[in-house]
């Protein structure tokens, strides 16, 4: 029986407007009969603060009820910086140029990532979808992803749009012998920085992360939108061009883009 583990993490914002999206585009889309467990991390807070985007609210404890049946952990934010040794993270150079506040987010985000994804590993999915609570999806994953697991074992799934110099890290599908990569990538942030000579940078930590494990990328035309605590959706560019950086970065977009072809044939 095909095995499909699926990873909530961070924090949701607005899972009345979010989550009937994921499970419409989702949860729904997933293949009949699997064997389906979803599993998450998120921290409960009792307000949102991003200097970055501008928000701050209240977090309503009802965002967290569709989470309750699932298996996962609810925790704190508490010791999260010292646990990856933010200060050292730091010291690699604020890339957001705000006072560290995103990077701390960021490492936040990454942590929770890291935790889910370490629950999943006993179940021995053939694939993992992760998805942030906070986003709405404009349309469905598609089916044909779920089929041939182990031709597709080694392949990440990942957003056509947003790249940044990197690859989007919103949500991914993620074979078997890819997931770990992609969700324990936080271990690799000081690998990135000797390798690259950058500062932390999410999408390029990403790329980074699963390059080192031989991961074949290939890309999803599926849309979200990530949602503020007020309710408000964030301002989107679904276009594969935009942020899509340097010319080694447009190469490695179109021989993506043409594995993904190669793959929808099988």
């Amino acid at each position: 029986m095909l095995k499909i583990a699926v990873a909530f993490f961070g924090i949701p914002r607005n899972s009345q407007i979010c989550f009937p999206s994921i499970e419409q585009n989702v949860l729904a889309q997933l293949p009949v009969g699997s064997d389906v467990k979803c599993f998450y991390h998120l921290y409960k807070i009792d307000e949102v603060q991003n200097t970055r985007s501008g928000e701050k609210g209240e977090l309503a404890a009802d965002n967290y009820q569709p989470f309750e049946a699932m298996t996962g952990a609810l925790t704190s934010t508490e010791d999260v910086l010292q646990r990856w040794d933010f200060e050292q993270v730091k010291a690699q150079g604020d890339t957001w140029a705000d006072d560290y506040a995103s990077l701390r987010n960021l490492i936040f985000q990454l942590n929770s990532l890291h935790t889910v994804t370490t629950m999943i590993e006993t179940f021995s999915p053939d694939f993992v979808v992760f998805v942030r609570p906070d986003i709405f999806f404009h349309d469905p994953l598609p089916a044909y992803v779920f089929s041939h697991q182990q031709a597709r074992r080694h392949n990440a799934y990942i957003p056509d749009w947003q790249w940044w110099g990197g690859l989007n890290d919103r949500f991914a599908i993620c074979g078997r012998d890819t997931y770990v990569a992609y969700g324990k990538r936080i271990e690799r942030i000081f690998d990135f920085c000797r390798a690259t000579g950058r500062k932390l940078h999410s999408e390029r930590l990403l790329k980074y992360a699963l390059q080192q494990a031989g991961t074949r990328i290939c890309t999803l035309p599926t849309q979200a939108s990530r949602v503020r605590i007020t309710g408000a959706f964030a301002e989107e560019s679904f276009s594969p061009k935009r942020g899509m950086g340097k010319r080694e970065n447009r190469y490695f977009h179109f021989f993506a883009t043409l594995r993904t072809w190669m793959d929808r044939r099988r």
